[in-house]
């Protein structure tokens, strides 16, 4: 039976009160703690659109925290610069419960936060990023110029020992599917890269083979047990 999911309050970096939904882990191997992950939305989303995914994560023996980051949802605020802590307090939300290794899902927005805050906390080791939004495109739709501040090409190459798993759709007339190759391409291992035939922008988000794939790296490189895709 899936795990109802817990409303929470999680107070970001600077103090700005985040509302979140928490799922447990379904019950497995005690001997451990469970992995936890955080994920993300996109621009103009909020958490209950990726509560589908959240599921499957707690149904693989892991914690899930799915936020509304400021300015989407519950949450107020502005979009500045403050949602990179935003992401790091979910983490460190995690870590509080009992989590052990910790990983990042995040789609477009979400997928460009999970790439700059992974190298920023010491506890992830996974993340997963699904066509992840570009900083220039992205300073343009928040209104604000910090996304510029962040290379991408900088927080994939990192040799930090984070597992970088990349999923694009060819179709997304968005982000081109070339900048998340490139990505990968610069990533160090480990590293894994899904691209598929057509789509859009939203595709992947919600396809059961995608988020089966997700799931199954997340939990090999986080210790839960699962296969990781090939």
């Amino acid at each position: 039976m899936a795990t109802a999911p817990e409303h929470v309050m999680i107070t970001s970096r600077d103090g700005l009160p985040l509302s979140a939904l928490l799922l447990a882990p379904h019950p497995g191997d005690d001997r451990a703690p469970a992995p936890g992950v955080v994920v993300l939305h996109g621009y103009g989303s909020r958490k209950e659109n990726h509560l589908d995914f959240a599921e499957r994560i707690a149904g693989a023996g892991m914690w899930a925290v799915v936020p509304d980051l400021r300015g989407h949802g519950e949450t107020g605020g502005d979009m500045d610069e403050g949602m990179i802590g935003d992401v790091l307090a979910c983490l460190d939300h995690l870590q509080a419960r009992g989590a052990g290794a910790l990983g990042l899902r995040g789609s477009s927005m979400g997928g460009f936060l999970s790439l700059v805050a992974a190298p920023m906390h010491p506890q992830v080791r996974a993340l997963v990023a699904v066509c992840p939004a570009r900083p220039a495109p992205l300073a343009t739709r928040v209104g604000h110029q910090w996304p510029r501040g962040h290379s991408l090409e900088h927080a994939a190459w990192r040799g930090d020992g984070v597992a970088r798993g990349f999923w694009h759709a060819r179709g997304d007339e968005v982000v081109p599917w070339g900048s998340t190759f490139m990505l990968h391409t610069r990533a160090p291992q480990p590293k894994h890269l899904r691209i598929t035939m057509g789509g859009h922008h939203r595709s992947l988000q919600h396809d059961p083979l995608v988020q089966a794939d997700s799931v199954a790296f997340l939990a090999c490189h986080l210790g839960a047990g699962a296969r990781s895709p090939r």
